[in-house]
């Protein structure tokens, strides 16, 4: 896989031609967070690319857009997400270490799961375990499970009622081995698309009646 990281654009011109100063050199810890990144070995069902970060949250950020299919070079998708790391390399940082993983994952699910109870929180027992078998070390996790039932009246009367499950999350990794945190969210969104775990895994079970 390769991370492109923060993108350098084009010198700026101000007034009368003037080019604007070049941009300051990327943290150290960044760039090794970087080369973590690029060395990870996600699942091969997840077809990554990079996205814009989005501003205003960290000086530094790298953001990747995820989509989950049945098998590699199939195109149903079954799952899709975003992942994005924030580096802070300042004194005054809000985390530990300097460093944020704030992810989004989302896929549909079957009406009856939908309506199960356990459903948010088999899918946070999901990302919960994917770290902890990737030895992703991490504090401070926390998130959100959201289940959307929408359904159709009217002129969309016959369509069918579309079900689907959100999980917005984030931790702060330990500054070392950031490329083990993305393998397992790649892990978290493969089970959301229903995939079952790669052999050597074990993982919970999706809810059920």
């Amino acid at each position: 896989m390769t991370v492109i990281g923060p993108r350098r654009l084009a010198p700026v011109t101000g007034p009368r031609g003037a080019v604007a100063p070049a941009p300051a050199p990327l943290p150290a810890a960044f760039r090794r967070a970087l080369a973590d990144l690029r060395t990870a070995r996600p699942r091969p069902e997840v077809r990554l690319r990079e996205i814009a970060a989005p501003a205003g949250q960290a000086p530094h950020a790298v953001a990747l857009a995820a989509e989950v299919c049945g098998s590699p070079g199939a195109d149903d998708v079954l799952a899709t997400g975003r992942f994005v790391l924030l580096h802070d390399p300042s004194p005054a940082a809000r985390w530990p270490g300097g460093f944020r993983a704030v992810t989004w994952i989302r896929a549909s699910l079957e009406p009856d799961v939908a309506l199960d109870q356990l459903a948010g929180a088999v899918a946070w027992t999901w990302l919960v375990e994917a770290l902890e078998r990737r030895h992703a070390e991490h504090t401070q996790a926390g998130g959100t499970a959201t289940r959307s039932i929408a359904e159709g009246f009217g002129t969309l009367g016959t369509a069918p009622d579309a079900t689907d499950i959100e999980l917005r999350a984030s931790w702060t990794p330990a500054p070392r081995d950031l490329g083990a945190h993305l393998e397992a969210w790649s892990d978290m969104i493969c089970a959301f698309a229903g995939l079952p775990p790669e052999a050597g895994d074990d993982a919970p079970a999706a809810p059920g009646p």
